[in-house]
């Protein structure tokens, strides 16, 4: 008999196997509930499917590698893994094995989004023991998936149902892709051999899609995902709590510099402990004695390849030969390219058809060196090393560690803390000064990570920012904008901007860079290109200029405290509708603004009335008015905009402090004591903590104890 064919549904199957009602169907094959009559159990029973343009050789070839592959599957004994019970060869594969109920953890992400750090990583550690086993018996899953992790009230399973669409096409190029693209490894996009760093590598984008909500790598079609998977990398996580650097570090382009299986079940297990090293604090120092340190592999970059596949729907999965694609068409483009340990040459097209027969993934595994290897694990051995340290320590790049015989860059001594800014995910703080040195800190081993000079004539850096993703860092001076990859150094000018630049501001999709200069002009670059486009205040008399300045967080208003030599001002200028949206003429405002995180509120001080008033932009109207014992010159609201940080100064009693307000109702909430009037101020993400940088010393403070959390001076 060829193939399933029922009668009435309730055919048996090889004699044995009742059929009783289809659960799943697909380009892959389909899926019935069924009944074993000899043992009196529910089982799954898959029929795989096969192209009607096979030939009979191909039929047959396929068919045989399908049923190896599933016997060789079938070997696999974990309650991670599905069962097979059953493989039968009536023409086309049909596999029979475990009926499991449960929901697939890509359905509970369509509802819920994303999932609390601690769920995810009880799923990834299951997921990981089951992908262990699998490795040591030689078997690599090559299509790790939410799709295919299925959540049941006792057991975490990892399954085929949903897999690949498509089987059976002629292969014009050697060797084939297998996967879903948004959640395979750059060397599996490229063609490589089946390898467990592969899963790994899976398993972190998995475990990045169930913490933020959405997968690593997204675009409008397949050949964009590709693209952008083969030449940027991932964007680091923001909501996984003391997950992110182990996903970090299963992301990581080299496969090399990924950590083992191993040292990634120890990691989980830190963090469901509630261990240090499962927290974002992973100093060496504090690890628990019995958990190893994670020794880093030395990086070692492979020959690029240009083997790309094609395929209209980028979130499903591969099955079809290799085939080189072009860019995609003008259209979304993706974000800015990052330089790697592993980056291919960009792909070309080639004209013609391009078909192939597939490699046939029966229950999403893979045989891994099927008849060679005996007794391999298939897991790989972490590599000693030059300089050991932890993937997984402190920042989610795994900056290489300054040493004191050898300080970072080689830069001067002569570093200062003027300027300030925090990485989105919190892990990065960054300061600079009239030195123009910018130096980036861990928050949490309080360790020098990296530093710059700005490549300019001797100009001091007056602002900097981090890009939403964490992977850039801004830093402007009288001369223009600098941009450095944070995890590479490598930088980028914008110099069209002839101003005094006071304010920079990334737009929230990172696309666009925003600057406001001294004299009232403004630019905008768009990072991926550097296209510029440039437009000005009209700020009247020669003798005006901006005194203070901000951006807003969307990057399409910028503020201007503007000062004439006789009297200021403050207004709030429209970049795109190239517009005033607010004023007020008269208010001696030569010190510091800001805008709220939505952008509707601008708070700013009034010298003639010794407060800090806040204003709705919209309505120009005054929300709240805070003493103000002097004009600060830096303020910062809190992330969620509820609290705003003032530095303030005691006449009476020669302190410094920095206030802390209630929003929108004005009540002070605490003041930090001890501490030099801040120039700048910077919250965290979370607004837990609060970074300030006073011109000779930048301090991290936990702000609901007070307590000073780290500090760094010349």
């Amino acid at each position: 008999m060829d193939g399933i064919t029922p009668d009435d549904g309730h055919q048996l199957v090889n004699g044995r196997y009742r059929l009783v009602e289809v659960i799943g169907q697909g380009g892959m094959g389909t899926v019935w509930r069924g009944h074993d009559e000899m043992l009196g159990r529910e089982v799954a029973i898959k029929e795989v499917t096969l192209s009607p343009d096979l030939d009979d050789d191909e039929r047959a070839e396929l068919s045989a590698l399908a049923l190896q592959e599933a016997r060789a599957t079938a070997r696999l004994n974990h309650p991670g893994i599905i069962t097979i019970h059953d493989v039968i060869d009536d023409g086309v594969p049909i596999i029979v094995m475990e009926l499991l109920h449960g929901r697939p953890l890509a359905d509970i992400l369509k509802e819920e989004v994303r999932l609390p750090y601690r769920r995810v990583a009880e799923i990834g550690a299951a997921t990981l023991e089951a992908l262990r086993e699998a490795h040591a018996a030689g078997v690599v899953h090559r299509d790790l998936k939410p799709a295919n992790i299925l959540i049941s009230e006792r057991r975490i399973v990892i399954t085929d149902f949903g897999v690949a669409q498509r089987v059976g096409e002629r292969a014009e190029e050697p060797g084939d892709v297998t996967g879903t693209p948004a959640f395979m490894a750059p060397e599996q996009a490229e063609n490589a051999a089946a390898s467990p760093t592969a899963d790994l590598w899976a398993l972190g984008a998995t475990l990045f899609n169930a913490t933020e909500g959405r997968p690593p790598y997204e675009g409008p079609d397949y050949a964009t995902v590709l693209l952008t998977l083969l030449t940027q990398d991932p964007p680091a996580p923001v909501r996984a709590g003391p997950l992110a650097p182990l996903i970090t570090a299963l992301l990581r382009r080299d496969p090399e510099r990924r950590p083992s299986a191993e040292q990634a079940a120890e990691r989980l297990a830190e963090i469901l402990r509630g261990e240090p090293g499962g927290a974002t604090d992973t100093a060496a120092a504090e690890r628990p004695a019995n958990v190893p340190a994670i020794t880093e592999k030395p990086a070692t970059p492979s020959p690029p390849k240009s083997a790309v596949p094609v395929r209209p729907s980028a979130g499903d999965p591969v099955r079809r030969a290799a085939r080189p694609v072009q860019p995609p068409s003008p259209g979304p483009r993706p974000a800015p390219a990052r330089t790697g340990t592993h980056r291919p040459s960009p792909p070309t097209v080639k004209p013609g058809r391009v078909a192939g027969i597939a490699v046939l993934v029966i229950l999403g595994f893979t045989v891994l060196y099927l008849g060679t290897h005996a007794g391999s694990t298939g897991s790989p051995a972490a590599a000693p090393s030059a300089v050991p340290s932890d993937p997984l320590d402190g920042l989610p790049s795994g900056f290489p560690q300054p040493t004191p015989s050898q300080p970072p860059d080689d830069v001067p001594p002569d570093e200062d803390f003027a300027v300030t800014a925090l990485s989105p995910d919190g892990d990065l703080v960054a300061f600079s000064g009239d030195s123009g040195v910018v130096r980036l800190y861990d928050t949490a081993t309080h360790k020098l990570r990296r530093s710059w000079k700005t490549p300019r004539s001797g100009e001091g850096v007056t602002a900097l920012t981090f890009s939403p993703d964490g992977r850039t860092v801004a830093a402007s001076s009288d001369e223009g904008v600098d941009l450095w990859t944070v995890t590479t150094r490598k930088k980028r000018k914008f110099s069209q901007l002839n101003d005094a630049i006071g304010a920079l501001g990334f737009s929230p999709d990172g696309r666009t860079l925003t600057a406001l200069g001294a004299g009232g002009r403004i630019g905008v670059w768009t990072v991926s290109t550097g296209k510029y486009a440039s437009s000005a205040i009209p700020l009247a008399g020669s003798l005006t200029v901006c005194t203070s300045m901000a951006v807003s967080s969307s990057g399409h208003e910028v503020a201007c405290g503007y000062y004439d030599g006789n009297m200021g001002g403050m207004l709030v200028w429209d970049v795109e509708k190239h517009k005033r949206r607010a004023s007020w003429p008269g208010a001696e405002t030569a010190e510091g603004v800001a805008f709220s995180p939505d952008g509707k509120t601008l708070a700013f001080p009034d010298s003639e009335d010794d407060s800090l008033q806040l204003w709705n932009i919209a309505s120009h109207r005054m929300t709240a008015e805070l003493d103000a014992s002097h004009m600060p010159s830096g303020m910062a609201f809190s992330p969620d905009g509820k609290r705003l940080a003032v530095p303030s100064y005691g006449p009476s009693t020669g302190e410094d402090t920095v206030d802390i307000w209630k929003l929108p109702g004005g009540e002070k909430a605490t003041t930090l004591r001890r501490i030099d009037t801040p120039k700048t101020l910077a919250f965290s993400r979370d607004g837990a903590t609060l970074v300030t940088a006073d011109g000779d010393e930048g301090a991290l403070w936990k702000v609901r104890s007070h307590k000073q959390l780290a500090s760094w001076t010349k």
